[in-house]
């Protein structure tokens, strides 16, 4: 009589088969990957390490083109010894004042006048030349308006309405002290107008 394999006997043998067939795939996968993987693998650890290399060297070059200022100077600030805080108030002070000096050594202004004679016979062409030829300033002279006005005052008499541009040094009052001098020609001076240029 043959031997019947019971179910539970097949099951284990067919189980038996599959495992010891599995585990013979698993083997040579692992020699065949043995095989490869020691060459392979160190060279793509290689390039990976290389690759992080390079990220950071580019980081670092990036860094260090931020850092860097187009316009500024080449030397380092660290080279440079710090400045006190009386020493940067003195610097800045005397900056200040060399720029207001430049500044007001070019300034300029515009002087208005009015100039009344006393009679209507008076010749108001041949005065204003007078007036532009002889009236200045000797420490900083002025400059004289190329022409005048003459504007109605009341009765016939007229008055020269003129301008005269002065710098930094001159003075105006000099300027009318001047002309109110001129007593036999002139009634009165009148500053209607100073403007800085």
């Amino acid at each position: 009589m043959a031997a019947v394999l019971q179910y539970d006997e097949m099951s284990l043998a067919l189980s038996y088969a599959m495992f010891s067939y599995a585990d013979a795939k698993v083997a040579k996968a692992n020699d065949k990957a043995a095989a490869v993987v020691p060459k392979a693998a160190p060279a793509k650890k290689e390039k990976k390490e290389e690759k992080k290399a390079d990220k950071k060297k580019a980081k670092k070059e990036d860094s260090d083109d931020e850092d860097f200022d187009v316009f500024g100077d080449d030397s380092d600030e660290d080279d440079e010894p710090k400045e006190s805080r009386a020493e940067m108030i003195a610097r800045l002070k005397k900056e200040a004042e060399e720029r207001t000096k430049i500044k007001e050594a070019k300034q300029r202004t515009l002087v208005g006048l009015e100039v009344k004679p006393w009679s209507t016979d008076q010749d108001l062409k041949e005065l204003f030349d007078r007036i532009i030829t002889t009236v200045n300033d000797e420490k900083a002279p002025v400059k004289w308006g190329e022409i005048c006005h003459q504007v109605e005052v009341a009765y016939g008499i007229k008055k020269l309405v003129m301008s005269f541009v002065m710098g930094a040094t001159s003075s105006s009052d000099d300027i009318v002290e001047k002309l109110e001098a001129m007593e036999d020609d002139i009634q009165s001076v009148e500053v209607t107008s100073m403007n800085v240029l």
